[in-house]
């Protein structure tokens, strides 16, 4: 079995929509491995057709389709064996949905967490005839971000509430929706928990009681459907926000090496002849850059 490979993207801290489009996304897909993504995927299949291969199960598409997968989803998009070779094209929206609907529903918290329940519980692939105010709206926002026109920061998000919204009305109509298997909502808690918990000494018995199994049972169905253990994936975990607190400036370079991450930097960085005599942002600059190396190594070595 190949390894599921976490993809990991980072949005911006003004507009929480990652836009991909463009000739990248014109090309043969099928080559790549399961992945899984740490922010809510929306696609939009331009031409092409196959499938969307899922930990346990498929769903179809063509052009027109749209898809809804969200973060920590294991998939793979595989184009029909007769067109293998030939090029497909889809645009693709990563969206913050956490940070979104957070803002909108500070009031009313409830809503909140009952739309974001919503959200992550179905994976969709929905068809031309029932997908036109998705494709606006996600067309809307490609337009909005390349187009940069006054107030562009505020519409992204506006609309990308919207689109949101959309999926979520979807939930009692008859669409191809998958909800997902008891294995996969397994995995769904874990990688929660992990993301919860991440600063804490996490251990094997905590991730077995948050979804209820045994430490062997949890270990092997993680093992299985992503092809790491869970402690490869938590460091991999604490890595990334390591990544995304220095480079956002808000926590303290100590707490990231020492306190909140259980990583070995402090002693990789402390056997630099330099590391006396670096301070402040030179300091926050050598330890993301060795966190961002460390990362690299994981996803290419797949640890």
């Amino acid at each position: 079995m190949q390894k599921a490979e976490y993809r990991y993207y980072e949005i911006s801290r003004d507009i929480p929509v990652l836009v991909l489009t463009g000739e990248k996304w014109e090309t043969i897909y099928g080559t790549d491995n399961m992945h899984f993504h740490n922010y809510l995927e929306i696609g939009y299949c331009h031409y092409g057709k196959g499938t969307v291969q899922l930990a346990d199960r498929e769903l179809t598409y063509d052009a027109g389709t749209i898809t809804f997968i969200p973060h920590n989803i294991p998939h793979r998009t595989c184009p029909e064996q007769k067109k293998a070779d030939e090029k497909q094209k889809w645009e693709y929206l990563f969206v913050d949905s956490d940070t979104i609907l957070k803002k909108c529903f500070a009031d009313v918290p409830e809503k909140y967490v009952k739309l974001k329940k919503n959200l992550e519980q179905k994976v969709f692939a929905l068809d031309q005839k029932n997908n036109k105010r998705a494709a606006e709206l996600m067309q809307m926002i490609i337009e909005e971000e390349q187009c940069k026109r006054p107030n562009y920061k505020y519409a992204i998000p506006a609309l990308a509430l919207n689109l949101l919204l959309f999926f979520d009305r979807l939930g009692q109509e008859k669409m191809e929706e998958t909800p997902l298997s008891d294995t996969m909502d397994y995995i769904r808690k874990l990688i929660n928990y992990m993301e919860l918990h991440y600063m804490e000494n996490i251990m094997a018995k905590d991730l077995a009681k948050c979804c209820e199994l045994s430490e062997t049972h949890m270990r092997r169905i993680f093992l299985e459907h992503t092809n790491t253990t869970p402690l490869e994936y938590l460091n991999l975990v604490r890595i990334n926000k390591a990544c995304e607190l220095l480079m956002k400036g808000n926590c303290s370079v100590e707490s990231v090496s020492d306190t909140r991450f259980y990583l070995p930097l402090c002693g990789i960085l402390k056997r630099s002849p330099d590391f006396p005599r670096i301070h402040g942002e030179r300091k926050r600059w050598k330890i993301r850059k060795t966190l961002e190396r460390i990362r690299f190594q994981y996803l290419k070595d797949g640890k």
